[in-house]
């Protein structure tokens, strides 16, 4: 079984009016365990907003996340991610 598996993902934002921006579209990959993959792509190509979506830190507009065989939907324990600019995780504390 993999460690992490990533199916048909889509995440799409509200813009201003009525209109949405589908960010992701059917992303599907699966992470064995001691695998290094990365995400390669463009500027707003939805990179970090999947980083997000698979350590549970928002949700996707349709699809599932699995680790450990436990779909994902909050923050897992153990599962972390190092962000490249300060973030506040408002259900940590000091």
């Amino acid at each position: 079984m993999s460690l992490i598996q990533v199916k048909e993902i889509k995440k799409s934002f509200k813009k201003a009016g009525s209109q949405e921006l589908q960010v992701l579209d059917h992303v599907n990959f699966n992470i064995e365990d001691g695998e290094v993959i990365a995400l390669l792509g463009k500027s707003g190509s939805g990179k970090s907003t999947l980083l997000r979506i698979i350590a549970g830190l928002i949700k996707a507009s349709d699809g599932e996340v699995v680790y450990n065989g436990q779909s994902i939907s909050e923050p897992v324990p153990g599962l972390t991610m190092v962000f490249q600019h300060f973030a506040l995780l408002p259900w940590l504390t000091v």
